[in-house]
């Protein structure tokens, strides 16, 4: 599906910047004026004690329901689990006598609840700790967003520049994605069954994209207004910290200058496009009879 017509909001030290590096500036989580942007805040939607029991109760059944997928989890786990599908498959009875044991008055928890607490806990803060080697440029679908020009452009004295990625040259805008917008910020795992099934038999690499996708293209509703979408670099391992990133010059394809901007910074910024892009677009915005934002070609 191609991308929607996507902006970027820059106040004039951002613009001056962005046009004479020809880069964009990306940031860090730490960077976000939305502190619980880019994190888990814990890993189940449920308390502790009401997913280790789930799990507990799920976990034989999950078992017969991958009954004959070779075992993707680490050794020892990976060569006991294996042991246990080959019981259950050789003896049919042995998953309901296993279920009815753990389910017996007085069978010992598997579980240390208060345990697996502080280790979740553990686990939360090493991934937020992680996300930090992320990369985001983070750019919008609306160009005239009072809100944006406000709050993004210093109150109208920056710009917005629209991003148009050069397929030919496999631009890594090509992979500008949607943010997803829910009422909470996402839990680590939607489902304690899911995390155990995933562990077990899932694709690792493809469970990690699943969940830094899930971290970095999720917000809360506070910021819908903004119909943002995201590019994300994960930096690799060993790889130097860095927050800028190069463009081509022929992607920045329309400029809108703020309502508010000086006359002078004005035209610096339309010489220093020209310069980038010859051909750029450039238009001013301005208020329209109903208070809403329009906009000029110059």
């Amino acid at each position: 599906m191609p991308l929607p017509p996507l902006y970027k909001y820059l106040d004039f030290k951002g613009a001056l910047l962005t046009l004479e590096n020809r880069t964009f500036k990306h940031a860090k989580p730490s960077d976000f004026n939305d502190t619980e942007d880019l994190t888990f805040q814990s890993m189940f939607p449920e308390e502790m004690e009401v997913a280790l029991t789930k799990i507990e109760h799920g976990f034989t059944d999950i078992i017969l329901q991958h009954i004959n997928d070779p075992p993707t989890c680490s050794s020892p786990m990976k060569e006991q689990l294996a042991l246990i599908q080959h019981v259950f498959r050789t003896n049919p009875k042995a998953a309901d006598m296993v279920k009815a044991e753990m389910a017996s008055e007085g069978a010992e928890p598997v579980f240390d609840v208060n345990y697996m607490r502080v280790r979740a806990g553990v686990v939360v803060k090493e991934i937020n700790e992680q996300m930090q080697a992320t990369r985001v440029l983070c750019v919008t679908t609306h160009k005239d967003s009072e809100k944006m020009w406000v709050d993004y452009a210093e109150n109208h004295k920056g710009i917005a520049l629209r991003i148009e990625p050069n397929v030919a040259k496999q631009s890594k805008f090509n992979v500008f994605q949607p943010v997803i917008y829910r009422e909470k910020r996402p839990t680590l795992y939607d489902d304690p069954l899911e995390f155990i099934a995933g562990g077990l038999f899932g694709d690792l690499e493809a469970r990690t994209r699943a969940m830094l996708d899930k971290i970095v293209y999720t917000k809360t509703l506070k910021w819908e207004h903004e119909g943002e979408y995201r590019l994300a670099i994960h930096l690799r391992q060993d790889e130097e910290p860095w927050n800028t990133d190069p463009y081509h010059p022929e992607e920045i394809v329309e400029l809108y200058l703020g309502l508010a901007m000086e006359k002078a910074d004005a035209d610096c910024i339309v010489s220093m496009a020209l310069a980038v892009n010859p051909n750029i677009a450039i238009f001013r915005m301005k208020r329209m009879p109903d208070g809403s934002l329009g906009f000029d070609s110059v």
